[in-house]
């Protein structure tokens, strides 16, 4: 790696901006992790349960995490059925997911839920290339940790999503929704979505 960077969630802000005493939470597409100790010693956090369609990351996330408010769960069945969660966090993973399939899959995370946020961070509005010509000008790191993996067989074949605003049209009828700035470190380039079940 050029940097040992890690782009982590704004979480003090994130907890300002929305309304739950105890929060139980899906991190889903949890990657290798983005919670610190300083969040995990939150008081108003219950739980976070861990979700990635990647089996390779749990001994990662296991040798990482050894608090007991974090929970590793990579069977979503098994979540949808059996967890309790408040607040569901899509960080940077968004960008990798057709709009059908996020459609789809916000239905079945929202089924008999009466009280519920759904936090879409980091989410891009500009074709790749042109985001990688100003990332450098706004975030010379990410842009150098981004670097390592453009180049790499499997990052080119995954399939890149944009999101206008407009995509998410399809939310409104279950959810109140709030746009603002990015809770992550690339604040012109992307941008986060509050969702608040009606």
């Amino acid at each position: 790696m050029i940097f040992n960077y890690n782009s982590r969630i704004n979480f003090h802000r994130l907890l300002n901006l929305i309304n739950i005493k105890k929060l139980e939470i899906l991190d889903f597409g949890c990657g290798r992790g983005i919670w610190l100790e300083k969040a995990l010693k939150n008081k108003k956090l219950n739980k976070i349960v861990l979700y990635d369609e990647n089996i390779k990351l749990i001994p990662i996330l296991k040798k990482k995490y050894s608090s007991r408010k974090i929970k590793i769960n990579f069977n979503l069945k098994n979540i949808l059925e059996k967890e309790d969660f408040n607040l569901i966090i899509f960080s940077s993973v968004i960008q990798y997911m057709k709009k059908d399939y996020l459609e789809k899959l916000i239905r079945n995370l929202v089924k008999n839920k009466k009280k519920l946020f759904i936090v879409i961070t980091d989410i891009p509005f500009l074709p790749r290339p042109f985001e990688l010509l100003l990332m450098p000008f706004l975030n010379l790191k990410r842009f150098l940790y981004v670097l390592q993996f453009i180049f790499l067989k499997d990052y080119k074949k995954l399939n890149y999503q944009t999101y206008k605003k407009d995509d998410f049209k399809f939310l409104k009828n279950k959810f109140k929704l709030k746009f603002t700035s990015n809770f992550h470190d690339l604040d012109y380039l992307r941008y986060s979505l509050i969702l608040e079940l009606k």
